[in-house]
């Protein structure tokens, strides 16, 4: 049924850019369209090594000059975890006019700050644990099926979202549905000079109904009931160190969940970055491991972010003792 629904919306926003298309004076000559590949490897020194495509994904949007209005955006990826299969992530459509705009579709619910930056313009090798399993549909696919009101004001430094979504993600399809997740984030930019400081919060409140939410609590039961969330974030930008942190927190009616991490990045020169990150995830069952993890790495930018080099090792006190993960991953763009 999902697959079914997937395709129903692709056609959709073709024949919705199909008659756009027809009236607007400025045809539609080619699509624009990126694609990049992550190749990893991955080691604990003892009994875990492993090769994989961490992503391999592409997408095609409307190019300028598509429409005065009208955009939209189809995303796919194909991941080794995913048993070599190629899984839909976006396909919406916007209507954009004066600072605001509407979205449809399929996305990514406006919420928190790390999840709305690239995979591949992430220093580290992984988003933070929280950001992972406390965003709206963190372990749902990430992304869900609604609608999105975005204003962009004041020369584009106050951002504002308002979102309503189905609200249990995109791995599975409902015919009958009587939850639904409302979404909300508000963020505000400050130039100094030639750096910049960004602050900003998300909240959402889900009526859940017979969810399992993975890291929150045991993969052996669902949930229904009242789910809300909050979320507050930072981050300063200079030429020479990016520094941000995000405190995430979850309240359901059984239990609750709080993670945050700060993320430094030095950037020595254009091609030598190096990184560090604290990552702390809790929860009331203590799963997975209620320890947080310290991350360092090492990017070595060939030409830019599009041919990369990464070496990240990461430690985690369990049980007494030092868990080592090291990551080697080879970045690189198609187009």
């Amino acid at each position: 049924m999902k697959t079914k629904w997937q395709n129903i919306a692709f056609l959709i926003i073709l024949l919705v850019a199909s008659s756009v298309q027809a009236q607007e004076t400025s045809a539609l000559k080619s699509l624009e369209w990126h694609a990049y590949t992550q190749l990893r490897f991955a080691t604990d020194f003892d009994s875990y090594n492993n090769f994989s495509v961490r992503r391999l994904k592409f997408w095609f949007k409307s190019p300028p000059g598509f429409s005065k209005h009208w955009s939209f955006k189809v995303q796919a990826i194909f991941m080794s975890i995913q048993n070599e299969r190629f899984f839909l992530q976006d396909v919406y459509g916007q209507y954009s006019w004066k600072n605001s705009s509407i979205r449809f579709g399929q996305f990514i619910p406006q919420y928190a700050l790390q999840r709305f930056q690239p995979d591949y313009l992430i220093p580290s090798s992984e988003r933070s644990r929280a950001i992972t399993l406390l965003v709206p549909d963190g372990t749902l696919g990430a992304r869900d099926i609604g609608l999105q009101y975005n204003l962009r004001a004041m020369n584009k430094k106050l951002e504002f979202n308002i979102g309503l979504f189905n609200g249990y993600g995109i791995k599975d399809y409902r015919f009958n549905n009587s939850g639904y997740l409302l979404t909300q984030n508000l963020s505000y930019r400050i130039p100094i000079k030639k750096s910049s400081l960004k602050f900003g919060y998300s909240v959402m409140y889900r009526k859940a109904e017979d969810i399992v939410f993975h890291g929150i609590l045991p993969d052996t039961l669902s949930y229904s009931g009242s789910d809300f969330r909050f979320n507050v974030y930072s981050i300063f930008n200079s030429k020479v160190v990016d520094i941000q942190a995000e405190y995430l927190y979850a309240l359901l009616d059984t239990t609750t969940a709080s993670g945050y991490y700060v993320l430094t990045t030095v950037k020595f020169n254009p091609k030598n970055h190096a990184y560090f990150v604290f990552d702390e995830y809790t929860n009331q069952d203590s799963f997975p491991v209620n320890s947080p993890w310290y991350i360092v790495g090492y990017n070595y930018l060939f030409r830019k972010y599009k041919i990369m080099l990464s070496l990240e090792s990461g430690f985690q006190g369990v049980a007494g003792q030092w868990q080592n993960r090291t990551v080697i991953q080879f970045q690189l763009f198609f187009h």
